[in-house]
């Protein structure tokens, strides 16, 4: 029977509430994880009911540890302690039981003996009816890789004892994947899945606390998968997580979240075109994402004087009013291509999304080339769709829910001027009025680290994005780490924020909008020293920057004396890689919630994360001193 699988040991909470969330996720099969029986209220014959009526089958019992290769008196010991297990796994319905490769510092080294214990395991189970997959652990003591394991497996000759094929034990130790695809498939008991992030960590370190679901590290997960399925296995493919967030996150969206990931793991793989009989695998035929093309607007949430304020701001930033809507207090904003628009409206989504937020971009919009299809596909994934109150003769513009409830609408990419814009908004004068902002660069999601993998998730799964190597720099009260998710045309790059410390600017950002959200809309432009004068000329408050930042500058490079003068009259940062060199500038935050970035590239394709900390210092010192006064 194929299915996808999870563990319970991924997910936090009760044995109910794992099951359940599984359940709701479209998951059919799971793994139990001892300890979740252990502190369950009820006999297991109850896990078991409960199992068949959520639709889900426990093709496995885990783990049983240090077993092979002991001493007397353990030995006999660990062949009770196996009866034991087999009478639970009687009651519980499942027949199959994972076996560890031993840690223990006692047991012993011979390969004959290790075989000879595993193949009288085997012989006890197979009385009952039941198998046995063993594992090699990446920090065992003497079987420590999928080779070994295989051997030892191979010596037992048992028609019900097989190996466990984990990718993270074999990827942790860089084991060769290929040759997986020779082991006959009927000698594999069990395939787990985790990626992980190639940090240089001890693997058991590495394996209990950074193991995350394929596609969110760096392990080839694809092609260990591939390899399992060429030899013909075709039973459960098995998420095995061990995640400090996981467990600390709502187990629905962790459930969810796997899912995802599986499920894109098998559309790569239909992709790739390398994996036989690949139209048996669920979510090979997701809907195929449209192409994103841009961001077509950034939408905010606000009311009153401080919209007063937000719309002085960016008409400082050089954007005019083009349009009002035709049934709601919304203005329409832009600056040649580029479009914001502020949503003053008493009552609807943006209302409700300013009463909990404050002033905050509330929506995004994406054009796409397939608007449906992104939908269905985005449905398939277990997204949540919107479609808002629509006025007579009004557009419709389905969306997807995003950060902190925030919307991602999809709308056509456009061929001509002819677009919904003119459907819902009174246009007058210029409806393109020129400006020095040629497009949106990018906007960053700032989240909370139990957030970040699904957010993620999200992106890549259902828009289609990439990612690109996280980024971690020093806050001044803590740490700051990003992971940018973007389109393949780099039209729309998107990078998660999150932070460590109570005091950071992202926390405290966090803290003032009450949620996640966007912080930071970067703006680009040709000429960014002409667009800072007459944009300081307007009043637009620039992030303050210290001389002592372009005296490093003159040390770190070779920057002519006037240009770095310039630079540091006009508060302009600077960066440059093999690629070219990157100009930007960052507003001061409006209400310690968001800010605005303005860039100019030339051949530079990179976020200027060298000067992230300047930014963050500034930052915190602009607000503590706020605080003060």
């Amino acid at each position: 029977m194929f299915a996808w699988s999870m563990a319970t040991v991924c997910l936090g909470g009760t044995l109910e509430a794992k099951l359940a969330a599984l359940s709701k996720a479209g998951f059919r099969a799971v793994e139990l994880f001892e300890n979740d029986l252990t502190f369950f209220n009820g006999p297991p014959s109850a896990v078991r009911q409960m199992a068949d009526d959520l639709g889900l089958t426990i093709v496995a019992l885990q783990p049983m540890r240090d077993f092979e290769g002991m001493p007397e008196p353990a030995r006999q010991r660990n062949f009770e302690r196996a009866e034991r297990k087999f009478d639970l796994m009687q009651e519980l319905g499942v027949n199959l039981l994972c076996l560890c490769s031993n840690v223990s510092p006692d047991a012993l080294g011979d390969p004959e003996r290790s075989a000879h214990d595993l193949a009288e395991l085997a012989d006890r189970a197979s009385k009952r009816g039941l198998r046995i997959g063993y594992e090699a652990l990446a920090w065992g003591l003497h079987v420590k890789d999928w080779m070994q394991a295989w051997d030892l497996v191979k010596r037992a000759d048992r028609s019900n004892l097989g190996i466990v094929l984990d990718s993270f034990h074999a990827c942790v130790r860089h084991n060769p994947i290929a040759p997986m695809a020779e082991l006959p498939g009927d000698k594999i008991a069990l395939v787990q899945v985790a990626d992980a992030p190639g940090l240089l960590m001890d693997p058991l370190a590495l394996s209990r606390h950074h193991r995350c679901f394929p596609g969110q590290g760096d392990f080839p997960v694809d092609d260990f998968i591939k390899a399992c399925l060429a030899t013909g296995y075709r039973g459960p493919v098995s998420l095995e997580i061990f995640n400090d967030q996981f467990r600390g996150a709502l187990p629905g969206q962790i459930a969810l979240d796997g899912m995802r990931s599986l499920e894109a793991c098998a559309e790569r793989l239909q992709i790739q075109g390398q994996t036989p009989d690949i139209d048996r695998l669920p979510g090979a035929h997701l809907p195929q994402p449209g192409t994103v093309a841009k961001v077509e607007f950034v939408e905010f949430a606000t009311s009153g004087s401080v919209g007063d304020q937000l719309e002085n701001m960016l008409r400082g930033l050089g954007f005019q009013t083009v349009a009002q809507h035709r049934s709601k207090e919304v203005t329409l904003m832009r600056q040649n291509n580029v479009n914001i628009v502020v949503n003053r409206e008493r009552d609807g989504f943006a209302h409700s999304f300013y009463l909990v937020h404050g002033t905050s971009v509330c929506a995004i919009a994406l054009a796409t080339s397939h608007v449906e299809q992104t939908l269905d596909r985005a449905n398939a994934l277990g997204a949540t769709t919107y479609y808002g109150r629509i006025g007579a003769g009004e557009a419709t513009i389905p969306a997807v829910r995003g950060v902190e409830g925030s919307m991602i609408y999809l709308v056509p990419e456009q061929s001509s001027d002819a677009s919904f814009w003119e459907q819902d908004f009174v246009f007058e004068g210029n409806q393109k009025p020129k400006g020095a902002i040629t497009g949106i660069d990018h906007l960053s999601n700032t989240v909370r680290r139990s957030e970040f993998f699904t957010w993620l998730t999200f992106y890549k799964t259902i828009l289609g994005f990439e990612d690109v190597p996280q980024v971690e720099v020093a806050d001044p009260y803590g740490a700051f780490y990003s992971r940018c998710v973007r389109t393949a045309n780099h039209k729309v790059q998107i990078p998660l924020n999150v932070s460590d410390g109570g005091a950071t600017v992202l926390a405290r950002f966090m803290d003032a909008t009450a949620g996640s959200g966007v912080q930071q809309i970067a703006f680009e432009t040709n000429d960014i020293f002409t667009y800072v004068e007459a944009a300081r000329a307007k009043g637009v408050p620039f992030l303050p920057i210290p001389d002592n930042y372009y005296a490093d500058l003159a040390a770190r490079f070779d920057i002519e004396p006037a240009l770095l003068e310039r630079m540091r009259t006009l508060g302009i940062l600077y960066d440059q890689n093999a690629g070219g060199v990157f100009f930007h500038i960052y507003t001061e935050s409006f209400e310690d919630r968001f800010f605005f970035e303005v860039l100019e590239r030339r051949g530079y394709d990179q976020f200027g994360a060298a000067n992230t900390p300047v930014r963050l210092v500034a930052q915190a010192r602009a607000q503590d001193s706020r605080k003060q006064i």
